[in-house]
């Protein structure tokens, strides 16, 4: 191998080892609380599955927040499979939605679901709604759930069916309010609304305070209970 290849090679791989080790630090690690929670789950290649123990027949397939540890929503899982919904909380590369945009996609045809409702906080809502733009047509969708979130403009769902909620919480000052407003347009004129007053963007996981963040007046458990009552209150049993 010539000198300058070699050379080459190592500049690479010690970028890439700076890369990962900068996207690790930035990572927000799941509570020890919600790692218990992560425990009752089923782990299939990727992605954590949350059986009920009574199925409504509703399947939500979970994308995780930007740089946020998947198991940190293990408690807002565990606690929508006691209410009879199937969770597939996947676990993207890096903690980015963004490597894992069709994984969704993947699961719905590895496990034969029906009746799947997308789901995701941030920017995992992003990617929740480029795979429900995907299936717009398709009968296999029951909806979208976007915590803190909103379709970006290469979709819209505008003329979509499907029921779609949309949660924001009052003290959240990470999200864009500005872009989360304008966004509007891409979604259906039905889409449901829902402010949690005295929550904030950490609330909607369970992973500590996220930089930026709004103070809460709430806790966590709160907010995830408003949260499951807004998703019954569209997908009733």
């Amino acid at each position: 191998m010539k000198k300058w290849l070699k050379v080459l090679l190592t500049i690479l791989g010690t970028f890439t080892i700076i890369c990962v080790v900068a996207i690790r630090s930035l990572t927000y690690s799941a509570s020890e609380t919600a790692l218990e929670s992560a425990t009752v789950a089923e782990l299939q290649e990727d992605t954590l599955i949350f059986h009920p123990q009574n199925t409504n027949g509703k399947n939500i397939i979970f994308y995780q927040g930007g740089f946020v540890e998947s198991e940190a929503y293990a408690p807002l899982a565990s606690a929508l499979a006691n209410e009879g919904f199937t969770v597939y909380l996947i676990d993207t590369p890096l903690n980015l939605a963004v490597l894992a945009t069709n994984r969704g996609l993947d699961i719905i045809k590895e496990n034969d679901l029906t009746h799947v409702i997308f789901m995701g906080h941030s920017l995992g809502g992003v990617i929740a709604a480029r795979n429900a733009a995907a299936l717009t047509e398709d009968t296999e969708i029951a909806g979208l759930v976007l915590l803190a979130s909103y379709p970006d403009e290469s979709i819209s769902l505008a003329d979509s069916q499907f029921p779609v909620l949309s949660i924001t919480a009052s003290e959240d000052q990470v999200l864009n309010w500005e872009t989360f407003n304008s966004a509007k347009a891409l979604l259906p004129q039905h889409t449901t609304f829902v402010e949690i007053l005295g929550g904030n963007h950490s609330g909607f996981g369970d992973y500590g305070f996220q930089s930026g963040d709004g103070e809460a007046t709430l806790t966590n458990e709160d907010q995830r209970a408003q949260v499951i009552s807004a998703i019954q209150s569209v997908w009733p049993e």
